[in-house]
């Protein structure tokens, strides 16, 4: 009770500010102001600071984690039960669908499982993802969680499911009275990859999948595979990226 009145007489005050601030700034500044907000009451009482604690249940060696990109903390944004917040600590456990928010002050040691239901995206290294579930009532039964989405123009959409393959690895020790048995898990990317063209999602998992979206540009689209089967191997994302954005060019009003 005493957290929500502390956070309804800061959102008067805040509101004061804005009004006046809002006179002598542009929109730009709309970032800067809602740091300003959270720092201001107390991000501990925040309500995305009010998840349970995240657990990672892996035993990883060397650089093998389920996380995206890292298993560090990187800063990005996001927006939780219709409220905007910027600049906090997030990394993606891809694995499990779990996006983990850094907690604050003396439990700062701790990741806390933002609620998924609640969160219609957020950004890591500069890319977007969004909660496709999110009042989203045109969503296939084949998507579900937390896609990274790569919007080419109005009717033309593609989505990446970030995943990886679990492996456990057993290592045998020899000791003095026997032998000695320990596990880890190690990781490898897997994703999928969703088109959204007008309005219909279509799995891609092949050259053939994409030509059936697209047969009035077979010939070029069989030209890319021909022409980038290393860019195929080494990135796939980048390889997709980079396809569906040419497609998009090629289409009448669809370049932007």
């Amino acid at each position: 009770m005493k957290n929500y009145q502390n956070k309804s007489i800061f959102l008067i005050l805040f509101g004061l500010f804005l009004q006046i601030y809002t006179v002598r700034s542009q929109s730009s500044n709309t970032t800067s102001l809602n740091s300003w907000f959270d720092k201001t009451i107390g991000k501990s009482n925040l309500d995305l600071y009010n998840g349970p604690r995240y657990v990672n249940l892996y035993r990883t060696l060397d650089k093998s984690h389920s996380f995206y990109l890292t298993n560090d903390y990187s800063k990005g944004d996001l927006n939780y039960q219709n409220q905007n917040y910027h600049n906090l600590d997030l990394k993606y456990d891809v694995n499990n669908d779990i996006l983990v928010l850094k907690a604050n002050g003396e439990y700062d040691y701790l990741g806390i499982s933002l609620i998924k239901e609640k969160t219609a995206y957020f950004t890591l290294n500069n890319k977007r993802f969004v909660n496709i579930n999110f009042n989203n009532p045109t969503c296939p039964i084949f998507m579900n969680g937390y896609y990274e989405e790569l919007t080419f123009s109005k009717t033309n959409t593609l989505y990446i499911k970030h995943h990886k393959t679990k492996t456990k690895v057993i290592d045998t020790k020899r000791i003095s009275d026997g032998t000695n048995l320990a596990s880890s898990d190690e990781f490898r990317d897997k994703n999928e990859y969703i088109l959204k063209y007008k309005d219909v999602y279509y799995k891609i998992s092949s050259k053939s999948d994409i030509i059936k979206i697209f047969p009035e540009h077979k010939s070029d689209i069989r030209k890319y595979y021909n022409s980038n089967s290393q860019l195929e191997e080494s990135d796939k994302n980048v390889f997709l990226e980079n396809l569906i954005k040419r497609i998009n060019n090629l289409i009448p009003n669809e370049a932007n």
